[in-house]
């Protein structure tokens, strides 16, 4: 019943996102003028990783910064949130960027985990995004090293743009690492979006031998 499952949902994947990727030699750096917000600051074809420098670090900032503020829906979904603690709020989001937006409800890692494995497989999907801040530790400790490699080798076939926000770096195999920050108070409360976005800043770490 499992694969039966499974391969309904690649069917319906591919009718949704026609557009498959073609194989590629090796990850693609990522230009260093971009915006953690980008989705061209994350190589294709890898896994990269976020971590917030501090507790107000700007995470939920950097999910409405990729989703951008459209000014008409999107006739297809651009990413994919697996959200593995089914923290996000879409009603904080106008109708029109949640539209670029396929949203995975997730309960635990080992969800969050399967669902990923599955959407990055399937190869038809070119950013997938997954926010495993609001689980518990010991629940992310017990994900094996082997599904983020797996994970990886799928990346590196099909060109996906793979992102996983962590509370601490947890990803071994991943080829970017950036760390988020984000200079924000209670006085910043009132303070549009778009300009918090403008606060954001990162720091970003090649990990060359974790390829």
């Amino acid at each position: 019943m499992a694969s039966a499952a499974a391969e309904i949902l690649r069917r319906q994947l591919r009718e949704k996102f026609p557009q498959a990727h073609g194989l590629r030699t090796g990850p693609e750096l990522p230009d260093a003028g971009r915006k953690p917000f980008e989705m061209e600051a994350f190589p294709a074809g890898a896994i990269s990783e976020v971590v917030p420098a501090g507790p107000v670090a700007g995470i939920s900032l950097m999910i409405a910064g990729l989703m951008g503020a459209p000014e008409e829906f999107c006739p297809q979904p651009e990413l994919v949130l697996v959200d593995g603690a089914d923290g996000f709020d879409p009603d904080s989001h106008e109708d029109a960027a949640c539209s670029k937006l396929l949203w995975v409800r997730c309960r635990s890692a080992l969800e969050m985990v399967k669902a990923a494995d599955l959407l990055v497989h399937d190869g038809n999907l070119p950013f997938i995004l997954l926010d495993a801040t609001g689980l518990d530790r010991r629940d992310l400790a017990g994900i094996p090293s082997s599904a983020w490699l797996r994970m990886k080798q799928a990346a590196g076939r099909n060109g996906s743009r793979v992102v996983i926000m962590a509370p601490y770096p947890l990803v071994p195999c991943a080829r970017l690492r950036l760390t988020l920050s984000a200079d924000l108070s209670l006085h910043h409360f009132d303070v549009p979006r778009s300009d918090l976005l403008d606060r954001l800043g990162m720091v970003s770490e090649s990990l060359r031998r974790a390829t």
